[in-house]
């Protein structure tokens, strides 16, 4: 599956969700008119190549209203749509408020996540996401919000569990790092969901092979076959398209579950 269509599809995503707060409708005359016909304007909402340009995503922008740093990461994006590796910097995300994995993550049909420090965004309890931030430096006023935020991904990623196969692959060193027994029975609920797994790395067994930097790989059409491998650092959040990339990291991820314990052979 190629980056370029599920980069598109994410921006056109956005212009849509952008046009229907607007008021908008795919027939409208002036939006039609800056890509050159409702046919188009759909193939871009539906991440369809087209002979659209990036200036003219900025004028679609501008006719529905979207805030200036959206249109700029928009634009940004859509000029990257033929990459096959590709990021989205970190102050990009802050400004726009805009985060190109968490559209990813709202389409997954698969998602496979290797942590080696600590437990999944989307396994986190409240208390340990409240520690997490404070040490991380954030604003103590947007900690509330921003614990808000992940809760409500949180509810909406778990609504969809049933046509999601999600497979948490974790570190002893997570269970070990702030890992109290709430966040504990929180990750075992979630492994007793028929389509969730959570196992984790035994010290014993370490060192395991190319496991020391976290990453995720994405599957956004058919569970059995990934698309996008996922990298986040500090400064940036950096996206694999190239099968090759996704290939090794799925075989990375695949050798260290063979080598992995269910979550319930975890004792202190």
């Amino acid at each position: 599956m190629s980056t370029e269509s599920e980069l598109r599809r994410i921006v056109g995503r956005a212009l849509g969700q952008h046009r229907e707060e607007a008021g908008k409708s795919t027939n409208d005359p002036e939006a039609c008119a800056i890509v050159g016909s409702s046919r188009s304007l759909k193939r871009v909402e539906q991440g369809v190549r087209t002979r659209v340009n990036f200036s003219q995503i900025g004028r679609l922008c501008d006719y529905y209203g979207a805030p200036a740093q959206v249109k700029y990461e928009l634009e940004r994006l859509w000029r990257l749509a033929d990459a096959k590796i590709w990021a989205q910097p970190s102050h990009a995300i802050a400004n726009s408020g805009w985060d190109s994995y968490l559209e990813f993550e709202r389409m997954v049909v698969g998602l496979h996540q290797y942590e080696s420090l600590v437990p999944p965004g989307l396994a986190q309890t409240e208390r340990f996401m409240r520690r997490q931030f404070e040490r991380s430096g954030e604003d103590r006023e947007r900690i509330p919000s921003l614990i808000e935020e992940r809760l409500h991904r949180q509810e909406e990623f778990e609504s969809r569990l049933g046509d999601i196969v999600w497979r948490a692959l974790l570190s002893e060193a997570v269970l070990h790092n702030g890992c109290d027994d709430d966040q504990l029975r929180r990750l075992l609920e979630l492994d007793e969901h028929e389509n969730v797994s959570i196992k984790y790395l035994p010290f014993s067994g370490a060192p395991y092979a190319k496991m020391s930097v976290p990453f995720s790989v994405l599957s956004l059409r058919d569970h059995r076959s990934p698309s996008i491998v996922y990298l986040e650092s500090p400064y940036e959040y950096r996206f694999y398209e190239k099968q090759d990339a996704v290939g090794l990291y799925s075989q990375i991820f695949e050798a260290g579950v063979r080598q992995a314990k269910s979550l319930k052979e975890f004792h202190r």
